[in-house]
């Protein structure tokens, strides 16, 4: 990855975490910026639902990206792809203790008092450069 994560943030307002994070790889492992942010464009919020991190959705997108293979009969693109995955999970885990975003953050986007104090406190401004950082790193050290 030829880009800073820093730069990576900075340039990419109004991209949800997981668009940021594939974003980040998208140029070395050749694919264009539209295919990029339509097939991520779901995976904001915790898949819009304060579940798993979107930046550690997008960690796991670029993982399969990387070693994944189109060949249903790859064994071994299977258990590297999934060797991987499991890497980056412990070592996000092992940072952030967990990967969902409702508990990330503190709070369930999902409801309008959770929202409401996301927004308060800045919380998305605040934390979430953070774990889109890490799993940027994270990934970059996997692959």
């Amino acid at each position: 990855m030829k880009k800073n994560i820093e730069e990576i943030l900075k340039n990419s307002n109004g991209l949800n975490c997981c668009q940021k994070t594939v974003n980040a790889f998208a140029e070395d492992l050749n694919i264009d910026m539209e295919t990029t942010l339509k097939m991520t464009a779901g995976f904001g919020s915790g898949l819009t639902q304060g579940e798993v991190c979107g930046a550690v959705s997008g960690a796991c997108i670029t993982i399969g990206l990387k070693y994944g293979s189109a060949n249903i009969q790859d064994e071994e693109a299977k258990r590297l792809t999934k060797e991987k995955v499991s890497k980056f999970m412990q070592n996000f885990k092992k940072e952030h203790k967990v990967i969902r975003c409702k508990e990330l953050l503190g709070y369930d986007c999902t409801t309008p008092e959770g929202l409401k104090e996301i927004g308060e406190q800045g919380l998305h401004q605040k934390l979430c450069p953070k774990f889109i950082g890490d799993a940027i790193r994270l990934t970059e050290e996997i692959i």
